[in-house]
């Protein structure tokens, strides 16, 4: 028990029959046979979700996901995009070179066993973290046009 969060790559797999090469059409037929060829006839097309990130307890990564939201905090769905991301990773690695800035940059949030509070060593892996995840994420979704991300969390 305790505060659990994901992010979530959201892809576009277009079902349209381009007459152009490297087109997703091969991929949406075969992921077609998963929903018993049930689909959308007037936009063809499969959003592909898979969880490219994990964070146990960090509640100020957290605490900024649902800043983007306006604050709100009630386990929902939160659109995030690459632009997001950058801001996220550029704040972390500015806390990791400046320690004494964290609670001004990305400062904790308390919550039901939300974890510790205090900007120590869990804290700075949490950024380390953080970091070498978007700089993965970001390097994987470079060459792809059509892609969104969903930040989740529960506890």
């Amino acid at each position: 028990m305790g505060l659990d969060s994901y992010l979530y790559r959201r892809q576009y797999i277009s079902g349209w029959d381009w007459d152009t090469p490297n087109t997703d059409r091969s991929m949406y037929d075969q992921l077609l046979e998963y929903t018993n060829n049930v689909r959308c006839e007037g936009s063809p097309h499969i959003n592909i979700d898979v969880c490219v990130a994990y964070w146990r307890k960090a509640n100020a990564v957290h605490k900024w996901f649902c800043d983007l939201d306006g604050g709100r905090d009630e386990c929902q769905s939160i659109y995030v995009t690459k632009e997001d991301l950058i801001r996220l990773r550029d704040l972390a690695k500015s806390v990791i070179e400046q320690p004494a800035i964290a609670g001004d940059v990305l400062p904790t949030q308390q919550g039901f066993f939300f974890g510790s509070y205090d900007y120590d060593e869990w804290y700075m892996e949490d950024m380390k973290f953080t970091v070498d995840k978007i700089d993965k994420i970001l390097e994987s979704t470079k060459h792809h046009e059509y892609v969104d991300f969903i930040y989740r969390a529960s506890w």
